[in-house]
């Protein structure tokens, strides 16, 4: 029987990067100290993930027309947007009766929506909430009215707002959130098991079968979404330029658009020709194996144009010994030590990302240890056992605060 009952609510249920995030911590968390189930609003990915590990999961939250609610408006027609605080209050009050006949100690929220409707289900439920933090929240971002919304409920509501980076929280800081409310607890991996599990040979190997790409050919990669703010089109015009001083070089995008934007993937590929790119850029669609393909690069590319909260691909790079390019925004500088674990170029800089490529591409000796130093700060910083110890200690601070004011309130 664990020490407290701990009740996580995310709004998604596909398989996004801070579902994955979630599931890691799940994997590593102390089932003595605490027994996570989850409520979330349909079966998906996550659901039956969560299932796999033995996790209750509760369904139906929030209600439906939440779902429509985007970061830069409210979604949906004017009679949802209108509902809108109705379905709310609705879903909290479902989700805090819940809480209280499961006797859940504690509610963490794992999502900006579920932000919203947790806090007011943990308040009406008289239990503490958590929220974990992914999101950068400021006007790039979010609506006004979402910031305002963020900033406010974390305020009134939240006990501890569990940031995943530093630029998490002096944005939520700059929103007029108490700091000493904010910790950082940075997401985690297993590095060990990560370094263990894939290797560079036998990557280029299998990149040689079905690409073409031959073993000792520079290789350096994009892995992730391919949309806009991420970058593509950047990352293929410094390509273009690094090919013209290393011809032998190839550039890999492993990834696919979102739904409904398939066709900015053929604009990529139409961009790639004109550079004069041809078969030295491959697009390898959606890979189940990114991280074995990331094991065999020469070199990642982070190139996001927006502020990323903390990009979970360049410390999985570190993590299999790849050195690293990042953009400087959002919370790359607490992941590479710039010109030890990476490098660092200014945004969008098409010449400073293919300047830092070539560095990398052209001297593997150079390449080689700046990637093992990368792994060394990945096992030192964001390795998971050290951050989940890290997570579960907020949470029980919270929970031991919280007794002490029933403690207080009694006497």
């Amino acid at each position: 029987m664990a020490e407290h009952r701990l009740l996580i609510v995310n709004h998604a249920v596909e398989m996004g990067g801070a579902e994955r995030v979630l599931l890691r911590f799940l994997d590593a968390m102390d089932r003595d100290l605490f027994e996570p189930a989850l409520a979330c609003p349909h079966p998906g990915p996550l659901v039956e993930a969560a299932g796999e590990r033995g996790i209750t999961v509760h369904l139906g939250f929030p209600a439906p027309r939440l779902l429509e609610v985007r970061r830069k408006s409210l979604g949906g027609g004017r009679l949802s947007r209108l509902a809108y605080p109705i379905d709310t209050m609705r879903t909290a009050s479902t989700l805090a009766r819940l809480v209280r006949a499961e006797g859940y100690d504690l509610v963490l929220t794992n999502s900006a929506k579920a932000d919203i409707y947790g806090s007011l289900a943990g308040r009406l439920a008289g239990k503490p909430v958590v929220w974990r933090l992914h999101d950068i929240v400021d006007y790039d971002a979010f609506s006004r009215l979402n910031v305002l919304l963020f900033s406010g409920f974390a305020t009134l509501f939240a006990a501890r707002v569990l940031a995943v980076s530093g630029a998490v929280r002096d944005a939520l800081a700059a929103r007029g959130v108490r700091e000493e409310k904010i910790a950082v607890v940075y997401n985690g991996i297993d590095v060990k098991g990560l370094a263990s599990a894939h290797n560079r040979d036998s990557s280029r190997k299998k990149l040689a079968e079905e690409f073409g790409i031959e073993v000792g050919a520079p290789l350096a990669g994009l892995v992730g979404r391919l949309v806009d703010w991420k970058g593509p089109d950047r990352f293929l015009s410094a390509a273009a330029e690094v090919a013209r001083e290393l011809p032998e070089a190839r550039f890999l995008l492993v990834g696919d658009a979102i739904f409904g934007e398939a066709s900015y993937v053929d604009d990529l590929k139409e961009q790639a020709l004109r550079l004069g790119l041809g078969g030295k850029a491959v697009f390898t669609g959606f890979r189940e194996d990114a991280l074995e393909i990331t094991a065999g690069l020469d070199a990642l590319v982070h190139a996001s144009l927006l502020p990323d909260p903390l990009p979970t691909v360049l410390i999985e790079a570190m993590a299999l010994g790849v050195p690293v390019v990042g953009s400087d925004a959002g919370g790359v500088r607490e992941i590479i030590e710039d010109g030890v674990t990476g490098m660092v170029v200014p945004p969008g800089d098409v010449a400073a990302m293919a300047r830092a490529m070539l560095r990398l591409l052209s001297d593997p000796d150079g390449a080689r240890s700046m990637g093992e130093a990368g792994r060394e700060r990945a096992l030192r910083a964001f390795e998971i056992g050290r951050q989940c110890r890290l997570l579960e200690g907020e949470l029980l601070a919270v929970l031991g605060a919280q007794k002490g004011k029933g403690s207080r309130g009694a006497t």
